[in-house]
């Protein structure tokens, strides 16, 4: 026995103590039946050492949490788990036990596109998987509650839209993660003593002022906030900044008086080329006046709150493709959804004629009959 793995042995065994009073002392109870041990690298009899410690001898990939560990963040095994559990949630619901289109919709928008949250809140789903995951929701939608390839009656980019918009307010794979990687930024803007902003801070640094992380360029190791550095972007498009001691505040190059950037604004004074504009730019600042006891913080212009939100996030990047559609007469809560949702294809021209949706089995004889 080498020396080595000698003192990997006793660590273990002291490990195994250490466990047994922080029960003894919190009254709380370690499953070690339920844990393992996941060698990294070349690691000699570690199903000894998993031994003497109680538990199993894992492998890598795993998940802890619900993350995926060792494995690519950008890999798409990472996803498998999910979209495994979004069939298998779609395969308990047969066609008889749950109701037409108002059913389907409401189990697409509040239980399958809640399945993605965690992972989409932490990296970016590739695209084959979003296109992947989003024929699932068709199927479902237009398969009768199954999973059956049937006709389509109206195009997947209006069924995303906005019920105002004349969708039916399917969320966007694509635009809900960016908004989710993008609370990140707010998170890191606003939250000065958080401990987990600390650690970003002290690994990658802070942008003046800091509201932002350092961009990240290096290639290992940083995949998860190099992707949530990149959505920072879309943070401060829509934010500005309130002044209290100006510490933090960029004079002119952040928003913090008036819609635009002072060097914008006044590009000949910030150049030094025309005084003039001094008086210009004076008249714009006699409104403001720095408060020494409170320090500067950024605001969220999308909200009335100036608080960030996905959601507001999210309409602002959906904020296009929108048709006159009178969304609050045929989505009112007066209105069945089923009947909503016919009222959607009949306005969009994109409904179904009594003698093809017979023909693919929409409808049945009698159906027809009233359709006629």
């Amino acid at each position: 026995m080498t020396k080595d793995y000698k003192d990997s042995q006793d660590q273990m065994a002291v490990l195994s103590w250490l466990l047994m009073w922080f029960e003894a002392i919190s009254g709380l109870n370690i499953n070690l039946e339920k844990s393992e041990i996941l060698p990294v690298g070349r690691v000699e009899n570690a199903e000894v050492l998993a031994s003497e410690l109680g538990c199993k001898e894992g492998s890598l990939p795993s998940t802890y949490l619900g993350l995926p560990l060792g494995a690519p963040h950008k890999s798409v095994v990472v996803w498998d788990g999910v979209e495994e559990r979004m069939r298998k949630r779609l395969a308990l619901w047969k066609r008889q036990f749950i109701s037409k289109e108002g059913g389907r919709i409401t189990l697409i928008r509040s239980t399958l596109a809640s399945m993605l949250i965690y992972l989409m809140s932490l990296m970016r789903i590739p695209r084959v998987v979003r296109l992947r995951l989003e024929k699932i929701q068709r199927d479902f939608l237009w398969g009768g509650g199954a999973l059956e390839k049937r006709p389509h009656l109206v195009k997947w980019d209006v069924v995303r839209s906005h019920k105002m918009k004349g969708g039916l307010g399917i969320r966007n794979f694509s635009i809900l993660n960016r908004a989710l990687l993008c609370k990140w930024s707010w998170r890191f803007a606003a939250e000065r003593e958080s401990f987990w902003k600390l650690v970003i801070s002290s690994k990658y640094g802070e942008e003046e002022g800091g509201w932002i992380s350092c961009e990240v360029r290096e290639g290992y190791g940083v995949g998860l906030w190099k992707e949530i550095r990149k959505e920072g972007v879309l943070l401060f498009k829509n934010a500005s900044f309130t002044v209290g001691d100006g510490r933090r505040v960029k004079f002119w190059k952040d928003i913090w008086c008036g819609n635009t950037h002072l060097c914008e604004a006044f590009p000949s004074l910030f150049a030094f080329v025309e005084p003039e504009a001094v008086a210009s730019l004076l008249s714009v600042l006699q409104e403001k006046r720095l408060n020494v006891g409170m320090e500067d913080r950024v605001v969220w212009n999308a909200s009335k709150n100036e608080i960030f939100s996905v959601k507001s996030l999210y309409n602002t990047l959906d904020s296009g493709g929108a048709i006159p559609f009178p969304g609050r007469i045929i989505w009112s809560p007066c209105v069945p959804t089923k009947v909503g949702f016919f009222c959607l294809g009949s306005f969009l021209g994109e409904g179904p004629n009594p003698r093809s949706s017979q023909k693919e089995g929409l409808v049945s004889s009698k159906q027809m009959l009233l359709m006629l």
